[in-house]
Parts: C-alpha cells; structure tokens; sequence
C-alpha cells in the first residue's frame, strides 16, 4: 500500500493559487505568500510538491530551506548551499554535494554573488550579529539581479528564524522582502498563532504584501474522498466514515496511518465488508501500542511540554484538565492545584507554543484524536498500579465503541434540538467565533417559532438581552434573508443580535443583503466550533446525505456538518 501523508489532489486549489503566483512573478508582478498549517496537515508535502514543479521553469531559481536548523553557523550554510545549488537545479546541471566544491563550481557562472558570500564569511567569523544577518538575507537580490532570473524562495518554518543572532530578524528580512523584487518569499509555519502574530506585529508593514493561506483539515466531504481512495476495495459504511471524521477531524497523516493499519489486517479473502472490529484493531494499534506512530507524535508533543520548565506536570496537567472538559482558566486551576494567576502563566505558554488554543474565555485542544489519547490512553496509563496492562487496552477498546454507539444515537438527533441544546449552555460566556469576540448570555427563554418548512425561527431572551436565529437546512437565498427582515419588523421589542445559521451554505447575493443588514452568518464551520466549546457533539454532513435530505429523509441528518 502506498503511504501518503496527503492526496494532493485535494490541495488543488491551494497548489493552483501558489502557481499562478509564479506565473505573475514571470510577468513582473510579485505576491509572497504565507502558508500556515497546523502539523499533520500536508503543509510540507505540498511544499515540496510545488518545488518539485518548478524545476523545469527556465528563467526561475527554486530554493526550499527549512528554517529550524540548529545553530547559525548550519544556518547560513544551508541558506547559501540552497540559493546556490538552486542555480544548478534551474538549469538542470548536475553539482557538487560538498559546500565548498559547490562554492567553486559555481564561481564562474556568478562571481558577483561569490564575491558577496566571501564577504558575509569574513563578516562572520569576526561576529554573528544583525548586520552579517542583514548580509545574508540580501544574497538573493544579488543572484537574481547578476543572473537576471526570478527566485522562488520557498522557506519552511519560517518563524523558527527568532532563534538567530539578531534582535528582530524579521524585521531585517521585511526589509529585504520589500527591496528584492525579484524573489517571490513563499514562507510557511506549522504554529498558526504563532506565525499570525508574526504577521500581525513582525511583518506588519508587509502585510498587504502577503497572500496567507491557511491549510484546513480536510472537510467532511474530502475526507470521505479520502477513505475510499486509500482503500478502494473497501465498502464503508456511513458511520464508519463519520466515526473517522469524528476522531480525526480530517487530519490527512492520522487517515493514512490508520488506513495502513486496516490494509495489513485485512484477511486474504477479504469480501470487501470492513467490520467496526477492523477499525477499532487500527486505532488501538496506533494510539495503545508504545510503537505506534500516532502514539509518538501525541508522545513528542508532552516532550515538548517538559523542555518548558524543570517542572512540567502543570502543563501536563493542564492539557489533561481541557481533555477531560475542564476549558475554563478556574477549573484548569482547581485541577492542576495552581493559582488562577500561575495557571493563566501556563496556558498562556501552551497558546504561544501552539499547543492549544484560546477561544474567549475558553481554552481547546483543537486535535480531536490527541484529547481521545489523553484521556483513554495517557491519563490511565500513568494511574495504572501495574504492569499489566492488557486491562488498559480492553479498556481503550470499550471506549472506542462506546464512542461510536454515542455518535450513532447523537446522529438521530434533529436539528433544532442540538440548537437548543447549544444556546442552553450559554453562562455568559465570552467566545470567539470567526475572529470576532461574542458574549452568550444565560437565556432565560429559548422558543422555537412556526417554521415556512426552509428556516426554523428561534427566540432566546434574557432580562436585558434579546437573539433572533434562523437556522436554515437548505442553501441560503435572498428570498430566505428577505423573510428574516420581514420576521424582524414584527418583533416588536429591540434585538441586540441577529443570527443566520447557514447549514447548506448561503449565495453570495444573500450573503451581502444580510451583512448589510447586520446580520451575523454562521456557517457550519462556525457552528461546530461553537459545539465543540460546550462539549457537545460535531455535526457531520456530507453531500450524499445532503441529496437524501432533499429527497424528504427526517431531519435529523441534517445536523451533519461541512466542518
């Protein structure tokens, strides 16, 4: 079975929007791009992939370099061994491994910019500081302009570059970003907070120079996709491939190695029925055994936890406070035995390390199957008296069906019930929800009106707060917006806020008549993540299951998202 951690060809319109980037940087107009992703995603298989197709373009030099190399003098190296052996690479010469031999072969073809890296050695070997920095940073200026072709500088990691010997390199390399016109910056991190704040306070002025592009998890659709392609022989069933959505949350590595595990347990004269018992034989593989590689990555991730401090259990621990439901600055504090002031000090490291995620008032392990291994694999692991422990692993078989019979009775739920399920946790929470702050008020009243059969109505109150909320199954239209203004002229009493939850998604028409009528849109991205704060089940909703809604199947598929 061949092991992908991507199918790209569900990455093509990302691939197709960096290409065309290149192109326009061939006619003289220049993008740089940012790429962020959390890890696991395919962010530097799809990096690679898009070197690998610019190899043949004459007139452009394709660097790739990976910015998390230890120690500076590495560093350098590798940054002039990269823009030099990118040279070669665009002409489809053969060159020398060895640095120095490659420095020599190249000599004749550029001397203008050997000149230049003799110089930045010199400056080097009298000290390592902001100014040899700069020097580096303004090699590819020098290539592209003495070889009059275009660069594309593909740098990984990128904010691993705070590590070097200056007091703000990203200012130093802005500068050489905004100056080097001829070099397309294609620069990617698998931090998301950290590399927005990069962006947001670093990289400030270029901003607008730079195209960011957040890889996703793969959507509920894709992932579907993605399950039938690695294992074509296989008939899955529809809570089969939701039970993967479920636990994955479309996480491309996590599918590959898990369906590899399913590959090699499949019996000879498999008949193309996938039993629940091959699949949980598959996560307990990956997620029980010391071995399996899921189980060494979430392994590696608690290492990191333990680099923060001489103590690490308060990280730890409050890792495995959120896990267990504890997302609140006060119940992570009673568990991990802190100070609310000590405890705010290590969240606030865990969001900077991009380990979890602050939402308002609530802080989240984003990873759906890193929570599951915390909770049923390590936290039992480390209370276990014994060593024995053949208990633990019937144990995390019990959960993993026990999580499967809870999705398939939560599926049966209907839409409007999960609704108010949502708004009945509210306390007055302050969330973020699309990069906008919202504060859900303790409702005293929630009632659901008559509905047209396309929206379902909804009115929840306070004493000093009143929501109106349509929750639309179907594709949003302008006849559907124009209803909801209609309804709000004959409320009588003022509402301080306007929801449209848009299920099957809304036309772009529709979509402007209620911005402008500030009416807020949750799609059903926005919706799950409002879920997943209160602990309550993700909706999974599919095209396939979409029609059979359509063809009149009961309402509560609906509750099935696009992510």
């Amino acid at each position: 079975m061949e092991s992908h951690p991507l199918s790209l060809s569900l990455r093509d319109p990302i691939r197709a929007k960096i290409q065309k980037r290149i192109e326009d940087l061939q006619k003289g107009y220049r993008q740089n791009v940012g790429l962020i992703a959390r890890s696991g995603l395919g962010k530097t298989h799809l990096l690679l992939s898009i070197y690998r197709s610019s190899l043949g373009i004459s007139n452009l030099i394709p660097v790739y370099l990976p910015a998390d190399i230890l120690g500076f003098d590495h560093f350098a190296e590798c940054w002039i061994g990269a823009l030099v052996s990118g040279l070669f690479v665009s002409q489809s010469v053969p060159y020398p491994k060895n640095f120095a031999s490659l420095l020599q072969a190249a000599e004749p073809i550029i001397p203008r910019t050997l000149e230049k890296i003799r110089h930045f050695k010199k400056m080097m070997r009298h000290e390592k500081n902001a100014a040899c920095l700069k020097e580096l940073f303004s090699l590819s200026t020098v290539l592209a302009e003495e070889t009059g072709k275009k660069i594309l500088f593909i740098l990984d990691e990128f904010h691993a570059l705070q590590a070097l010997p200056a007091q703000d390199p990203f200012s130093l390399l802005g500068r050489e970003i905004m100056v080097g016109k001829n070099t397309l910056y294609l620069v990617a991190s698998s931090t998301p907070e950290r590399a927005r704040e990069i962006f947001r306070e670093k990289l400030s002025m270029l901003f607008g120079n730079f195209e960011v592009i957040e890889i996703k998890p793969l959507s509920f659709d894709e992932t579907a996709e993605f399950l039938t392609e690695r294992l074509p022989g296989v008939s899955w069933t529809e809570m089969q491939k939701k039970f993967f959505i479920r636990m994955t949350d479309g996480n491309p590595d996590y599918l590959s190695l898990l369906t590899e595990q399913i590959f090699r347990l499949l019996p000879s004269d498999f008949d193309g029925h996938l039993s629940f018992d091959h699949i949980k034989e598959a996560f307990t593989r990956e997620l029980f055994n010391r071995r399996g590689r899921i189980a060494l990555t979430f392994e590696n991730r608690l290492d990191s936890c333990a680099l923060m401090i001489k103590d690490p259990y308060p990280y730890i621990g409050a890792l495995l406070a959120i896990s267990s439901g504890r997302k609140k600055l006060l119940g992570v504090s009673t568990f991990i035995q802190k100070t609310a002031g000590e405890t705010k000090a290590v969240l606030q490291r865990l969001v900077q390390e991009d380990i979890i995620a602050k939402r308002g008032s609530f802080y989240i392990l984003e990873d759906p199957l890193f929570r599951f291994w915390l909770n049923h694999v390590y936290s039992k692991r480390h209370s276990n008296y014994s060593p024995d422990e053949e208990s633990l692993n019937q144990d995390l078989r019990q959960s993993l069906s026990e999580e499967f019979y809870a999705m398939e009775n939560e599926d049966r739920i209907d839409i409007t019930a999960r609704v108010e399920m949502l708004f009945k946790e509210f306390r007055n929470d302050m969330v973020e929800l699309n990069d906008k702050k919202v504060r859900c008020p303790h409702f005293s009243e929630i009632a659901f009106r008559p509905t047209n059969g396309r929206v379902f109505p909804l009115h929840a109150r306070t004493s000093k707060a009143r929501w109106f909320c349509q929750i639309a199954r179907e594709r949003v239209v302008e006849e559907d917006v124009g209803i909801f203004l209609e309804e709000l002229k004959r409320i009588r009493k003022n509402v301080q806020r306007k929801i449209f939850v848009t299920l099957g998604g809304i036309d772009q028409n529709a979509k402007l008549m209620a911005q402008q009528a500030n009416i807020q849109l949750w799609d059903l991205r926005s919706f799950n993540a409002l879920l997943e704060l209160y602990g309550l089940p993700k909706m999974i909703l599919m095209k396939d299951l979409q029609r059979k809604e359509h063809n009149g199947t009961n309402l509560g598929a609906v509750a099935q998202s696009l992510h």
